[in-house]
Parts: structure tokens; C-alpha cells; sequence
């Protein structure tokens, strides 16, 4: 009964599927009768959830490392043009923003799929606690035995999701000098958006 179990398979769709329900379910009712609290089970299924999250984080920066030197090497190309050169490069803004954009769909894709595992996490613990639940009404387990459960709403989801998956998805943009070339980005853009924006910049450029 020690131990983490492994997440199951079905985890990130947008609901488990009937075999982790059933599997729940059961294990809801075998501890009922052996009058094992619920804690037990809602640690392994958070430590669960933790440990996919930790793997679907390293793959992901594992497969997208490529991407992640691009976007450093061309940040540090474009702020050695801009301040110390004092020359622009829109062309390599342009790819530079292409490459960020990339980057951030890739993430909010990584975060909405770590979202679906601490989602169906909820979902699995709640099978089992309606399980518990109800085995526990026929045992007629006193109130007071009840009562050590986990307070409703301390879902896996509370206790483990965190901005790293709900946030931004500027994962590894704060690293230098890439906030720096965001910012030159963003200027950029702006001036691209009218001539006053234009005026500016070339002011802007003016006094350096």
C-alpha cells in the first residue's frame, strides 16, 4: 500500500476513462472496509500528479532545447547590434519574434496538456471518495471517524498547480540577454504601428 503509483495512461484527456474510475472505485472501497482514511490515497495521486508534471516539464524542454538556443543566440546577436553597435537588425527581430511566438505556443500547449493531468487527477480521487463514501454508509463507520477525511476542496490540482502551469507561458524568456531583445522586439512593433511610434523611434536612435 506504500508507495507512489505510476500515473495512468489515460491522464490528460479531458476525462478518465472507465478502467481508472472502476480502479477507484474499488480501491475506495477496500479501504473503507479496512478503515484506512482517505489521506492516504489523496497523497499518492498528488505525488502522482507531481511526478508526471516533473516529466512532461523535462521532456518538453528536452525536445525543444533546439528552439530554446535559437531564441538565446539571436537575442544575443540583436542586443549586441542594437547597444553596443547601435545599428538595428529588423530582420533578425523578425525572426527572433517568429522564433519567441513559437516558443510560447509551444508552452501554452505544454501547459494546457499539465493542466488535463491535474484535472483528471481531481476527477480520479473524487471516484474514489464518492466510493469511500458510500462504503462507509454501509459499514456505518461513526461521525467521528469520518471526520479525519480530507476537507472537501483539497483537490490534487490546489496543492500542486502552481504559475509554472497556470501563468504566463514565458517559460525560459528570463534568461540574458533574452528579456533585453524582447524589449528591443517590442519597440520595434510599436514603431511599425503608426508614425508616431516611428517618429519616436528614430528620436529614440537619434540620441544615442
Amino acid at each position: 500500500m506504500s508507495g507512489v503509483r505510476s500515473v495512468p495512461t489515460d491522464y490528460g484527456r479531458s476525462r478518465v476513462t472507465a478502467r481508472t474510475r472502476w480502479r477507484a472505485g474499488r480501491r475506495g472501497r477496500r479501504d473503507a472496509a479496512a478503515r484506512i482514511g482517505i489521506e492516504h490515497y489523496t497523497q499518492q495521486v498528488r505525488l502522482g500528479l507531481v511526478l508526471a508534471l516533473e516529466e512532461l516539464s523535462a521532456r518538453f524542454h528536452t525536445e525543444h532545447a533546439a528552439l530554446v538556443d535559437r531564441i538565446c543566440a539571436e537575442a544575443g546577436r540583436i542586443v549586441t547590434e542594437y547597444d553596443q553597435q547601435h545599428e538595428p537588425v529588423p530582420a533578425a527581430l523578425a525572426r527572433f519574434g517568429g522564433w519567441v511566438s513559437r516558443w510560447r505556443t509551444e508552452v501554452t500547449a505544454c501547459q494546457q496538456r499539465g493542466r488535463a493531468l491535474a484535472a483528471c487527477a481531481d476527477q480520479e480521487l473524487a471516484h474514489y471518495e464518492a466510493a469511500y463514501a458510500r462504503k462507509e454508509d454501509r459499514l456505518r463507520v461513526p461521525f467521528e471517524e469520518r471526520a479525519e477525511a480530507t476537507p472537501p476542496g483539497a483537490r490534487p490540482s490546489d496543492l500542486v498547480l502552481d504559475a509554472t502551469w497556470t501563468g504566463e507561458p514565458d517559460w525560459r524568456l528570463d534568461t540574458p540577454p533574452v528579456p533585453r531583445a524582447l524589449q528591443l522586439l517590442e519597440r520595434q512593433r510599436r514603431q511599425d504601428h503608426g508614425p508616431a511610434g516611428s517618429i519616436a523611434g528614430r528620436a529614440e536612435w537619434g540620441t544615442r
